[in-house]
């Protein structure tokens, strides 16, 4: 067995440690931070991530039995530029939990399957090497190449100002200034006065100039989006926190100079929705696999690109695809009346968007369209 670091207790450290750990290696589970911490995220647990969850034994019911500041989720929405909203239901419900909370279950999930928790600034994982087999960086998208900007608040809205069905509804919002960012609206817990939302923006850095910034995104995306015009006026809001997401971009080198990188450290956002839990704890799971079945540090750092290539790159490229063919104002709207009309494609296009099928699956027939 191996003995390892992991650098980054995030959701992509805190499951490559337990999958390693519940494998029987050794692992230090190395933070600068100790737990529960705030995080700037979306708050949003997809499908695709819930799947992970319950490989690990933290799936629906279990991070039900651990935290109830949480929001179950049944439908999701796409609202166009023009102003029309595709909505369609999940097959199952998912959950938006706020980060403070999430990457503690995490985190101390972890440390019961037999990881070590270390406190420590490590600045250079690398520096690590003599005394461990395997070190991985999973230290966000600092760590990597952060190429896109966020920035988020809390706001607490009565439930009588939202429509039927909101506060169990995660909705993605287009805009036809700020083309390839999208604003959100995810709800991550529901009390009986009002429901707490998460509501920000995401855009690429290269688009985030003077005059056209991220916190011009927000404020527009603020004044002008009509479900938010329902809550602006009576919902309590917390101040906008920003931070940097490292999306996937295609081909890249996960593991080099004896280090492997996981989650954001390895630009392992979704291109087109942003998304990084799913593809951080799915990262943790599939990077351990790769040190189970090595031989030696560069045999581990060999098997580990191979499964970033293999289970990343392709999914990137459609992402990317797709965005190009949807940043225009019109092809978004365009896409929206089309989705209103045809409802396999819709059920799809959600699907594929909110994490409950593979990019892959948008070309493929089958029961996605009953």
């Amino acid at each position: 067995m191996a003995r390892v670091a992991i650098v980054g207790a995030g959701p992509a450290g805190s499951s490559a440690g337990w999958h390693l750990a519940s494998r029987g290696h050794e692992v230090d589970l190395i933070d600068r931070s100790g737990f529960p911490r705030p995080k700037t995220c979306g708050d949003w647990i997809p499908p695709n991530a819930i799947a992970e969850l319950e490989a690990m034994g933290l799936g629906r019911l279990g991070a039900d039995a651990i935290e109830s500041d949480r929001a179950t989720i049944t439908r999701t929405a796409i609202g166009a530029p023009g102003g029309r909203l595709s909505q369609s239901a999940l097959r199952a419900p998912a959950f938006c939990m706020p980060r403070l909370a999430f990457d503690a279950v995490l985190w101390r999930h972890a440390v019961s399957a037999g990881c070590r928790p270390v406190r420590d600034n490590v600045r250079e994982p690398g520096a690590l090497q003599a005394g461990y087999d395997v070190v991985i960086d999973a230290r966000g998208a600092s760590a990597g190449t952060p190429n896109a900007v966020a920035l988020r608040a809390y706001w607490t809205v009565p439930r009588r100002a939202l429509a039927t069905g909101e506060e169990g509804t995660v909705q993605i919002h287009t805009d036809a200034r700020f083309q390839r960012g999208y604003g959100w609206m995810f709800p991550v817990s529901v009390a009986n006065r009002g429901v707490r939302m998460n509501v920000g923006v995401g855009l690429w850095a290269a688009d985030s100039i003077r005059g056209h910034s991220v916190a011009d995104f927000y404020d527009r995306f603020a004044r002008t989006n009509p479900v938010l015009a329902r809550w602006v006026g009576e919902a309590v809001r917390e101040r906008p926190v920003g931070c940097h997401v490292g999306l996937g971009v295609g081909p890249n080198v996960v593991a080099a100079s004896g280090v492997l990188r996981i989650g954001d450290a390895a630009n392992l956002a979704d291109p087109l929705t942003g998304d990084g839990i799913a593809t951080a704890i799915r990262s943790g799971r599939l990077v351990a696999e790769a040190i189970t079945g090595s031989t030696d540090r560069q045999d581990a750092a060999a098997r580990w690109q191979a499964r970033h290539d293999e289970a990343f790159v392709p999914e990137f490229t459609r992402a990317l695809r797709l965005q190009r063919l949807l940043t225009g104002t019109a092809s978004k709207n365009v896409t929206a009346g089309v989705l209103a009309l045809v409802p396999p494609l819709r059920t799809r296009i959600h699907a594929a968007l909110f994490g409950e099928m593979p990019y892959a699956g948008l070309t493929r027939v089958g029961s996605w369209d009953n």
